[in-house]
Formats: structure tokens, C-alpha cells, sequence
């Protein structure tokens, strides 16, 4: 009998969706090189599709305008959950997301710095880590849902120069959350030469050796389809299954009878890579469902549980 604990397997290789952040200079173009992609789905922070109609209609794609973090998260589950037509996910500029996620907690802390007559506080907005923490939480929840979506997946980003020492330029980058490049697989730079969009590979997580993108490339559709491959960016999406009502009120009873810890379930949420048990799959569900009725189950030979060993 094998009684190792070790559980690394050998890795399979596996086709995933094109996912990719892109920035550039006002002017670049970045809007419309991302509209080039048909069947899209466009979350449109700054109204920046407006003049686009035609294009956008010419592509079987469709817009929602909306700056507020909370009603694109919404979106976001819909698309993960709901069959739909769309192929791609286009959030431009996602910029604007993380200023809307600051402007909300900015907002709460005030009031909150106020009410306790910390007026100091809330004037020079220093609310310190509790408040960067919940920024932080509210767009890596954003991000896990683009992770998981079975889309191919463009987000913009502006740009912003960045200085060194005498604040002498040195050089630029996006302008949103530090490590959004590290999230995407693949980076891009936008720039409008002699009125071609170039994207500047910046970053394409692959194999040495098996790269898929050239260092510099004319940004058109028909190139993603040849570097990246037509099979996997014309894919059907698939939905996922969340966890029902009634499984949630059953999870939660199980944990109220079996006092199960709060440092159990967020191993839990932890390991399904979400915020609340609202967001499990029925898969997952299932699974803490099964495991809480297997202690039960053996409550009369333990002699009570108090929930410590239910990871």
C-alpha cells in the first residue's frame, strides 16, 4: 500500500485560452486593435466605444458601459455562468476599474475616519494597510473571475512614463495595479507607427523555446490566429455550474451543526480559489457537502467533533 503524502503529478499539456494585457500611449489605437476580435463582449469603462458602432455591430459584439467595480464583477459571473455567443472579453481600460475600487474604500474610510473624529486621517486619505487591503481584495476578485472565464481575454490598460532619480523619464508602463502584468500570460505594448498598430512583446509565459509571438507584430486578428492558433481564439465558451441556493443553506447548516472553524472554511474558499462559499461550483459544493456528512456520520464513535481536523 502506497502511504505517500506527496501528490505532484506529471503535468499534461493543456490549451488555454489567450489571455492578454495591453497597453499604450493615448492615441495608439489600443480601443479599436482590441474591437478587431468578433463575437466580443465589451466592458466599457470610459465610454470609449462610443464612436465605434459600426464596428462593433460589423463583429456580432456587444457593449456594457459601466465604470462600477461592482456591477462589472456582476458581468463577469453572468458571463462564467451563462451560455451566450461570445468569444472573447474585452475590458478597456481596466484602469479605470482600479481607480473605481480606490474611490469606493476611499470613500467608506472616510466616513468612517469622520464618525470617529480622526478628521487628520481623513484628510490626507492615510486610511494604511487595512484600507489597501481591501482594495486589493476587491480587484484580485475581479481578476479570479477572469481567470476562470473559458474566453479569450484583452484588457487595456493607459500608460504612464516612468522617473528615476531628478525625475529624469526612464521609461513607461501601465498605469493600474502593480503586478497586473504578472497575472497575464501574455504583455503587449501598443505604438501607432506611420499609422500601423506595432505590439511590442513585452512578456509570453511559454516553454523556452516554444514562443508563440514574435518580438514586434502588426496587431490584426488574423495574426492572433496565426501566432496563437485559430482553433483554440475561435473556441466555443463554456459555463460552469455554481453551487444553488439550497446547497449553500445545506453547507452552512453542516458547519453551524458540526462547529466547524472559520480557519476550515477559508482552507476551503482557499483551495476553490474563491471569496464565499457563494461562488463554489456544484462540483465543490458537493465535495465539502459529503465531507461534512462523513463526520457526522461518525460523531457517535468520535464522541463529539469540534470541527479542528475538517481540512
Amino acid at each position: 500500500m502506497n502511504n505517500s503524502k506527496l501528490k505532484a503529478v506529471k503535468p499534461t499539456p493543456i490549451d488555454k485560452r489567450l489571455k492578454l494585457f495591453l497597453y499604450g500611449q493615448s492615441g495608439a489605437g489600443k480601443t479599436l486593435a482590441a474591437l478587431k476580435f468578433p463575437n466580443a463582449y465589451i466592458i466599457d469603462t470610459e465610454k470609449g466605444t462610443l464612436n465605434y458602432s459600426n464596428t462593433i455591430n460589423k463583429q456580432n459584439s456587444s457593449v456594457y458601459i459601466s465604470n462600477n467595480h461592482i456591477e462589472i464583477q456582476e458581468q463577469l459571473t453572468a458571463l462564467l455562468t451563462e451560455k451566450h455567443q461570445y468569444k472573447t472579453l474585452i475590458i478597456d481600460p481596466i484602469t479605470i476599474i482600479y481607480q473605481s475600487i480606490q474611490e469606493f474604500w476611499t470613500k467608506r474610510f472616510e466616513r468612517e475616519a469622520l464618525a470617529k473624529g480622526k478628521n487628520e486621517f481623513a484628510e490626507m486619505q492615510d486610511f494604511g494597510m487595512r484600507y489597501w487591503g481591501k482594495v486589493k481584495n476587491d480587484y484580485k476578485s475581479i481578476q479570479r473571475l477572469i481567470n476562470k472565464l473559458d474566453m479569450n481575454v484583452i484588457v487595456t490598460a493607459h500608460q504612464k512614463d516612468v522617473y528615476g532619480t531628478g525625475m529624469t523619464k526612464t521609461g513607461v508602463t501601465f498605469d493600474s495595479m502593480k503586478g497586473d502584468d504578472y497575472f497575464f500570460d501574455n504583455v503587449f505594448r501598443l505604438e501607432n507607427k506611420n499609422g500601423q498598430r506595432i505590439a511590442i512583446t513585452e512578456k509570453q509565459r511559454t516553454d523556452i523555446g516554444k514562443e508563440k509571438f514574435p518580438i514586434s507584430f502588426e496587431w490584426s486578428y488574423e495574426n492572433f490566429l496565426k501566432f496563437y492558433g485559430e482553433t483554440i481564439i475561435k473556441k466555443e465558451s463554456n459555463c460552469i455550474n455554481l453551487a444553488s441556493k439550497e446547497q449553500i443553506e445545506k453547507l452552512n447548516l453542516l458547519i453551524t451543526t458540526l462547529n466547524i472553524e472559520q480557519s476550515i472554511i477559508d482552507k476551503w474558499l482557499d483551495k476553490s480559489d474563491v471569496d464565499s462559499l457563494t461562488e463554489l461550483t456544484v462540483d465543490q459544493i458537493n465535495k465539502y457537502i459529503d465531507f461534512c456528512n462523513q463526520k457526522l456520520k461518525s460523531l457517535e464513535k468520535m464522541g463529539g467533533y469540534n470541527g479542528k481536523n475538517a481540512d
